[in-house]
Parts: structure tokens; C-alpha cells; sequence
């Protein structure tokens, strides 16, 4: 077996690690406090709430496009079935209103994607 020789590192690569990490403890603390006592001597800024109203509203706003797109795919599915049903037994009014199911389907599903388009939501 080979024997390994310990090479002794220099004074100074001891030193400059030990120099590394201080810095890096100075950098941690200034990053981490300053920014709290900068924001703690603002008193111009108060809360008014306005933000948590309008981030409940968002969030009511999606529950109901959400259920709204769900609703769509539901009739999008029943009017897809049904069209099938209809084509199958050769009977003209029972596609087209089918067709209608399916339609209304697709434009409950774009509800949300048109109010976007429109800046509504």
C-alpha cells in the first residue's frame, strides 16, 4: 500500500477561510437587518386594506369562472353524447339541438379566456 503525505496548507489559506466566513456572516446580517429597521422607520405608509378586499374578490372570481368552465364541460359532454345518440337514430331535431348542447358547452368553457380578452377579469 501506498502511504499518503499530509502537505501541510499555509498559515494563510487558514486565515483567509476563517476571513470568508466573517464576511459572509457581515453580508448575512446586513442583508437580513437592515431592510427591517429601513421599513420600521417608514411611517408614512399605512395599511388600508384595500388589497386583502380585492384579493377576496379574485379569489370569488375564479371560484366562479371555474364553476362555470366545469358546467361547460358537463354540457359539452351531454350535448356531444346526445349528438351521437341522434346521428345513430337518423333524427334531425334531436342533433341540432345536440349541436346547441354542444355549443353552449364550448362558450361556458371560453367564459374565462373571453373575459380576459375583454380586460373584465
Amino acid at each position: 500500500m501506498r502511504k499518503e503525505r499530509k502537505v501541510a496548507m499555509p498559515r494563510s489559506v487558514g486565515v483567509t477561510k476563517k476571513l470568508s466566513v466573517v464576511a459572509a456572516a457581515i453580508y448575512f446580517k446586513v442583508l437580513t437587518y437592515v431592510p427591517m429597521i429601513v421599513m420600521a422607520k417608514d411611517s408614512s405608509k399605512t395599511d388600508t386594506g384595500v388589497k386583502d378586499v380585492t384579493d377576496g374578490i379574485d379569489v370569488i372570481n375564479d371560484l366562479v369562472l371555474g364553476c362555470v368552465g366545469g358546467v361547460g364541460v358537463i354540457f359539452l359532454a351531454w350535448g356531444l353524447l346526445d349528438f351521437g345518440t341522434a346521428y345513430a337514430a337518423h333524427e334531425t331535431t334531436q342533433q341540432s339541438q345536440a349541436i346547441k348542447k354542444v355549443i353552449g358547452g364550448l362558450i361556458m368553457v371560453a367564459v374565462p379566456a373571453i373575459l380576459k380578452l375583454l380586460g373584465v377579469s
